[in-house]
C-alpha cells in the first residue's frame, strides 16, 4: 500500500517513531543471570521513543476535522431502556449520528448504541441530553448463588477417600479480575474513500485487519492497520478490531472523517473482558506423610453473559495426586464476558491447589518443600524449588502461626509452567546498499520487548552488532506475525527471524563472491567485518557498497509443517516462586518483603527484557493476590468501583523486591515467556500468609479483614 500522509497533529507520520537506545548499557544488577543470554547488556531499542514521548500509541492520534464515537451502555445487570430523547440528542450541536440498536440489556456496560460528535465535550453533552431510563430487572452477580452442584464422586475416587489417614474439605476462590491496560481499548480510523489507515491498539494487528472488510467497505489490500506501540493489553485485545475499531471504522466511512473511539477507565472495567471468577471445591484423601492418595476437585467458572471461558486448572498437572477427580463447569451470570488473561485459567487453580497442598503439610505437620519435591512430576522444577529454598533461606522458616510479636513473617512457594503454542510467522531482513539493515516483522510489541527480540536475533544471527540494525513492526503490510496472546509472539517469530537473518546473510556473501572473484563458502560475516578464510578483508559498510543492487531480502518462515523448524530448539517454559512475607496481626495489613521468581523460557534472548516481563508476571499476581476485585451491586448488577481508585492494584510502595533468576539448563530454543510468571504468585503469597498467621485464607483478595477473621478463627 502506498505511503501517505496522515493528519496526526502529535507527531510525524514515519515509517517507526523509535530513537535507536545506545544497545550496550552495562548494567551490575542480578549478576545470578550476567552470560545466560543473547544479548546481557542491550536495552530496549524503544527506550528513548518510550520516556521521550516520541512513541505513538493509538491513542495519541488525534486527526485534523477528527468525529469522536462512544457506546450508549445499559447502566445495570438487566435492564430495559423505557424512554430516551433521541431528538434532544441528535440537536445538540456538534452531534452527526445518534443511533440506538436495542433497548435491553443483560450486563451493566452493555452497548444498546452509539453516538458520534465533533468533540468529546458534545458527546458528554449528548449522552445527558438523550436522558436514557432503565427499569432493572432481577440479576445474577455469585457464582454460588446460581452454580448447580458438582457431580457425584467416581468410585475410585470414593475408594482413595475411603482409605485415606485424612481428608482435607475446603472451598477457594477468587473474584473477576479486569485487565487495567495504561491504555484503553478502541482504535483510530482515517478514512479517505478509496483506502484507509487504522490505528489501532490491539494484540493482533492482523486479526484487527481480517476483521474490518465490512466496516471499511474495502478491499484487504486497500487498507493498513498500524500498532508500533501499545500501552498493555494483557488478552483483552486479542479481540480483532473489536467493537471499538468497527465503530470507528463505519463512523469513519459514512461520514468521510477520521474517527475515534475509546473507551473510557470505568468503561474498560466494565466491558473489555476480565480473568472470570472462581470457586474451587476439594475433597482430598492424604496419608499421615502427606502423600495424596486421591479425591475429587471441581471448580466453577463466573463467565458473565458468555458460554464459556470459566476454566480453572487445577488439577494443574504439576503434582502426582493420586485417583482425583476433577470437573470444571462455567456458570453464567449478569456482568461482562472474560477474555484472554494471561494464562487463562491458571492463575485461579494455582491459588487452590498450592495452598490446598500447604494446608495438607500443616495438618500432617510436614516441610511443604519435602512434599511438593515427592510430588513434584518435574525434574526441572525440583532442581528449581532446591535452589529457590536456599535463596529465600528456607530453613529459617519458622513453624506455621509460631512467630512471636505482633509482626509475623512467612514463607511460601509455588510452580508453573506453559507450553509452546505454534503460529504461523514470517519474517524479512532487508540489507542496503548504504549498509543500514532492517528487521521486518507484522507482528506488535505489547510492552514485552519484542521488537528488541527480533532485533537481536537479526544481528546475532547476520553477523552485525546490534547499532546496525532498525526494526519495523506493527503493521499489517508488513510480513505476518502471530498475534500477542498465550506467550507465542516471541517462539515463533524467533526461528523466522533467524532463517530471515541467515537468508540475507548468504545472498551477502554470495554478491560478494561474485564481485571478489572468490567462492562463498570461504566467506563469512562475524561482528561487522568480512572474513575471507577466518582473516578480515573489509567491513560491513564496505561490503554493502559492492553491492550490485540497492538492497537484498532474506526472508524466513515459520510454520508448523517444515518452515524454519531447523531453528526450533529445546526448552521448556517451566518455573517456580518464593514469596517473603510479613503480617500485621493487629491491622490485618500484608506486606510482601520478597519475591524469587526462578524462570524458564527457553533460550534467553535479551536478559533486560526477560528480567521485565518476570517482574511484571510477580507484579500482577501479587496485585491479584492482596487487592483486586471487581465488586457488583447484588440487587442491580452495577459494578461499584469502575476506577483506579477504588478498583485498587499494587503501587510502587506495595512492590516488594522480585529478584527474576533465568534458568538456562537444557534450554535451546527460544521459548513462552509472558503468561507463567504470574501463575505461581498468589498461590504461593497465600501459602506464606498461612505460614506466619497459622490459618488459611481461602478467598482471594487477602485484604485485612480476611487474614484478622483467620486469625480469630484459629485462636485455641
Amino acid at each position: 500500500m502506498p505511503e501517505t500522509p496522515a493528519r496526526a497533529i502529535t507527531a510525524p507520520d514515519d515509517a517507526d517513531t523509535q530513537s535507536h537506545t545506545p544497545t550496550h548499557m552495562p548494567t551490575t544488577n542480578r549478576p545470578i543471570n550476567m552470560g545466560k543470554t543473547v544479548a546481557d547488556q542491550a536495552s530496549r531499542l524503544d527506550g528513548i521513543a518510550k520516556v521521550t514521548g516520541r512513541a505513538m500509541y493509538a491513542r495519541d492520534y488525534y486527526m485534523d476535522n477528527s468525529l469522536f464515537v462512544a457506546f450508549i451502555r445499559c447502566p445495570v445487570g438487566v435492564g430495559r431502556m423505557v424512554s430516551a430523547d433521541e431528538d434532544a440528542a441528535r440537536a445538540t450541536p456538534g452531534v452527526v449520528e445518534v443511533t440506538i440498536d436495542r433497548r435491553e440489556g443483560t450486563y451493566a456496560g452493555q452497548p444498546v448504541g452509539r453516538i458520534a460528535a465533533e468533540s468529546k465535550t458534545a458527546l458528554r453533552r449528548a449522552m445527558r441530553a438523550l436522558n436514557a431510563r432503565w427499569d432493572a430487572g432481577e440479576c445474577k452477580t455469585e457464582i454460588e448463588h446460581v452454580m448447580m452442584p458438582p457431580p457425584e464422586t467416581s468410585e475410585a475416587a470414593q475408594r482413595a477417600l475411603a482409605g485415606a489417614d485424612h481428608v482435607l474439605e475446603a472451598v477457594y476462590s477468587t473474584p473477576v479480575q479486569t485487565h487495567s491496560p495504561l491504555e484503553t481499548h478502541g482504535a483510530v480510523v482515517d478514512h479517505r474513500g478509496d483506502r484507509a489507515i487504522v490505528y489501532s491498539s490491539t494484540q493482533g494487528v492482523q486479526a484487527a485487519a481480517d476483521g474490518l472488510e465490512d466496516a471499511l467497505a474495502l478491499k484487504r489490500s486497500q487498507y493498513e492497520v498500524r500498532c508500533e506501540y501499545i500501552g498493555g493489553g494483557f488478552g483483552s485485545k486479542l479481540n480483532g478490531a473489536g467493537r471499538e475499531g468497527i465503530a470507528a471504522g463505519e463512523v469513519s466511512r459514512a461520514h468521510g472523517r477520521p474517527a475515534s473511539c475509546f473507551t473510557d477507565r470505568d468503561e474498560d472495567h466494565l466491558d473489555t473482558g476480565n480473568r472470570p471468577s472462581s470457586r474451587t471445591s476439594v475433597r482430598v484423601g492424604f496419608n499421615n506423610d502427606g502423600t495424596i492418595v486421591g479425591g475429587h476437585i471441581h471448580s466453577w467458572g463466573g463467565v458473565g453473559v458468555a458460554r464459556g471461558g470459566g476454566g480453572v486448572d487445577c488439577p494443574s498437572g504439576h503434582y502426582n495426586l493420586g485417583q482425583m477427580q476433577a470437573g470444571n463447569e462455567s456458570v453464567q451470570l449478569n456482568a461482562g464476558a472474560p477474555r484472554p488473561f494471561r494464562a487463562p485459567g491458571w492463575p485461579q487453580g494455582k491459588f487452590a491447589e498450592e495452598l490446598m497442598v500447604d494446608e495438607i503439610a500443616a495438618i500432617c505437620g510436614a516441610d511443604p518443600l519435602a512434599i511438593r519435591l515427592r510430588m513434584e512430576t518435574s525434574e526441572a522444577r525440583k532442581e528449581m524449588y532446591q535452589l529457590g529454598a536456599k535463596l529465600i533461606d528456607w530453613n529459617s522458616r519458622t513453624a506455621n502461626g509460631s512467630g512471636r510479636g505482633v509482626t509475623k513473617r512467612g514463607l511460601g512457594m509455588g510452580g508453573t509452567s506453559w507450553r509452546r503454542f505454534p503460529a504461523r510467522a514470517e519474517a524479512e531482513v532487508v540489507i542496503h546498499r548504504d549498509g543500514s539493515v532492517v528487521a521486518k516483522t507484522g507482528t506488535q510489541d505489547i510492552g514485552t520487548g519484542m521488537r528488541t527480540v527480533a532485533g537481536v536475533l537479526c544481528a546475532e544471527h547476520l553477523g552485525v552488532p546490534l547499532d546496525h540494525v532498525d526494526v519495523a513492526i506493527g503493521r499489517s503490510t508488513l510480513p505476518i506475525g502471530p498475534g500477542s496472546g498465550g506467550s507465542m509472539t516471541s517462539h515463533n517469530v524467533a526461528p523466522a527471524m533467524i532463517a530471515a537473518a541467515e537468508d540475507a546473510k548468504a545472498k551477502l556473501l554470495d554478491a560478494l563472491a561474485d564481485t571478489l572473484g572468490e567462492p562463498a563458502r570461504d566467506l563469512d560475516l562475524v561482528d561487522g567485518r568480512i572474513l575471507q578464510r577466518g582473516e578480515p578483508v573489509m567491513d560491513f559498510a564496505q561490503a554493502c557498497a559492492k553491492l550490485p543492487r540497492e538492497q537484498i531480502t532474506g526472508r524466513g518462515e515459520f510454520s508448523r509443517n517444515g518452515g524454519a523448524q531447523q531453528h526450533l530448539g529445546e526448552g521448556t517454559s517451566d518455573g517456580v516462586q518464593f514469596v517473603d512475607l510479613s503480617v500485621d496481626t493487629e491491622t490485618g495489613v500484608i506486606k510482601v518483603n520478597r519475591v524469587i521468581a526462578i524462570q524458564a523460557c527457553g533460550r534467553v534472548v535479551c536478559r533486560k527484557t526477560a528480567e521485565s516481563q518476570i517482574i511484571g508476571g510477580v507484579i500482577q499476581g501479587l496485585s491479584y493476590a492482596l487487592f483486586e476485585h471487581k465488586m457488583l451491586d447484588r440487587n442491580t448488577g452495577s459494578m461499584v468501583n469502575a476506577n483506579l481508585e477504588q478498583y485498587k492494584i499494587l503501587g510502587t510502595d506495595d512492590t516488594p523486591l522480585i529478584e527474576p533468576v533465568l534458568w538456562t539448563k537444557g534450554q535451546t530454543g527460544v521459548r513462552s515467556l509472558g503468561e507463567p510468571p504470574t501463575i505461581p504468585t498468589a498461590g504461593a503469597t497465600a501459602c506464606a500468609l498461612l505460614n506466619a498467621i497459622g490459618a488459611p485464607v481461602r478467598h482471594l483478595p487477602l485484604t485485612p479483614d480476611k487474614v484478622l477473621d483467620a486469625i480469630e478463627e484459629a485462636q485455641p
